[in-house]
């Protein structure tokens, strides 16, 4: 039997030829079977039949034979069974069972089994043995027995067989021509489509159409396949058209954005030239309204009224909150441009912070808010811009006062690991924590109550990401809404500090 994997690599031709032989040959074997078998049962019945009435045939003619004590004429009704060329041998039993007298075939004598007192018939290897009991007016009186070979129903047998095996094999060979030829109906339009498949596949030609050849559902499988390559071909070439169509304008778009690219780097470089420009003409004259504000506010030029005085003192402050702003704008300008360089040298990271609380302190008392700083005393030298590190002490000391309405203001820096570690903590009023990754973009401000009251650009945060970026440091937030925040920043610690017992103990100011 062909293996299942093995037939389903057959071809569509193979596969309907090897169905129509395999139901052809088990349906001729199933019938010449059952046939051979019916027939074999009907002759040996009828063989049996036969038998059974010739030997009542020839008890009958016994009787009287059997009641004379008569042999001979009882053996000459035994050899009346010569006729019947089947017959190997008989006997007559008396009514004790003893042999009265006997027939075989071919002279010689053979054992005769006991005698049977009843009719009855059995097959014993290749014979047929058949008892009838021999009755006289009611009364057994002696019993005949038969045996008949088999060898002549075996010969025909095999002759059957033979004859139903060439039967079945002209029958196959009938079938497979017949399915060689019929099979085609099937395997031909699908082969069609098959092969116009395999040619759409590799070619990517859509214009492939099968022909119809009959009205069935292989006709109504190519009429769908034929209308799929038909919608295929048609989205195809509008697909096609589409691409030149994008092609075209994706030429365009490039063309309108490398003007516009040109544009964007023609004006980037006009707005860096003019805040250079601008860096010298906005800041000088600022200074210098300071500068003689200064003067006027000390009386150097002469006295001036209460009144005079508190106006100077509005011009000094708005003068200098434009400068911070001018400053902040030309600080991420820079940054933004990479032109911003800083200037690592050694100092003391202990004065730079005392410097900034001294700054922010009068803004802080005069608010009402306490001032606290802890400095481990393992806090030294650092190397690194002093004026930007100055510079971002400023920024976020200032935003703790500026968003903190009553409690504290607490700076502390330690040493973790191999960096120096400064927080700027606070009781304002927090920050929500889906706007902390806005406080450290451009021009972004977080629009509470409070921050829409102080003035700023959205700068000052943004300025210090950018400048611990440039000093290898960073800065993170934690802050909760009610609680306050508390803004740190880590800087790298010089190779080679020692942190010994020697150091000077923390202080708190």
């Amino acid at each position: 039997m062909m293996s299942l994997p093995l037939i389903r690599r057959l071809s569509l031709k193979g596969k309907l030829m090897l169905i129509i032989m395999t139901t052809s040959t088990l349906g001729l074997l199933l019938a010449g079977t059952f046939f051979g078998a019916y027939e074999r049962y009907r002759v040996l019945d009828s063989m049996v039949h036969d038998l059974t009435v010739i030997g009542r045939i020839v008890g009958d003619r016994s009787t009287a034979s059997l009641l004379f004590d008569d042999p001979r004429s009882a053996g000459e009704n035994l050899s009346a069974l010569r006729v019947k060329s089947v017959i190997a041998s008989a006997c007559i039993y008396t009514e004790n069972g003893a042999i009265f007298t006997t027939y075989n075939a071919n002279g010689a004598d053979k054992p005769f089994p006991p005698a049977e007192v009843v009719s009855v018939h059995r097959f014993e290897g290749n014979s047929l043995v058949i008892f009838e009991p021999i009755v006289l007016e009611g009364r057994r009186i002696g019993s005949i027995y038969i045996r008949a070979s088999l060898e002549e129903i075996n010969s025909l047998w095999r002759q059957y067989l033979l004859a139903t095996t060439l039967i079945i094999v002209g029958a196959g060979l009938a079938a497979l021509y017949l399915s060689s030829r019929l099979q085609r109906v099937v395997s031909v339009p699908l082969s069609q489509v098959a092969e116009a498949a395999r040619r759409v596949t590799q070619q990517k030609d859509y214009s492939v159409r099968v022909k119809k050849t009959s009205s069935d559902e292989i006709a109504v499988l190519v009429q769908a396949f034929n209308e799929m390559l038909e919608t295929i071909e048609s989205q195809n070439k509008e697909l096609m058209e589409n691409n030149k169509n994008l092609e075209r304008r994706v030429d365009e778009r490039t063309v309108e954005l490398a003007d516009a690219k040109n544009r964007a780097e023609a004006a980037d470089r006009l707005k860096s030239a003019f805040l250079a420009t601008m860096s010298h003409e906005l800041r000088t004259p600022l200074n210098s309204i300071i500068g003689f504000n200064g003067i006027l506010l000390q009386g150097l030029s002469g006295p001036i009224n209460p009144e005079q005085a508190k106006q100077m003192k509005m011009v000094r402050n708005s003068a200098t909150h434009l400068l911070s702003l001018i400053n902040d704008i030309l600080d991420i300008s820079k940054i933004e441009a990479g032109q911003l360089k800083v200037e690592p040298k050694p100092f003391e990271l202990r004065e730079s912070v005392s410097k900034a609380i001294q700054t922010i302190r009068p803004l802080a008392e005069k608010k009402g808010l306490e001032v606290n700083v802890q400095m481990a005393g393992q806090v030294g030298m650092l190397v690194s811009d002093q004026r930007r590190i100055e510079q971002i002490l400023l920024n976020l000391l200032s935003n703790a006062v500026k968003f903190t309405e009553t409690g504290s203001v607490s700076i502390s820096c330690n040493v973790e690991g191999d960096y120096y570690v400064t927080r700027i903590t606070d009781t304002g009023m927090g920050i929500a924590r889906e706007d902390i990754d806005k406080l450290f973009r451009p021009f972004q401000q977080i629009d509470t109550g409070l921050s829409r009251l102080q003035e700023g650009t959205g700068l000052g945060l943004s300025i210090c990401k950018r400048l611990l970026e440039l000093l290898n440091g960073s800065i993170r937030v934690d802050s909760e809404i009610g609680k306050g925040s508390c803004f740190s920043f880590s800087l790298p610690i010089p190779k080679g500090q020692n942190f010994s017992q020697e150091n000077p103990p923390s202080s708190t100011v």
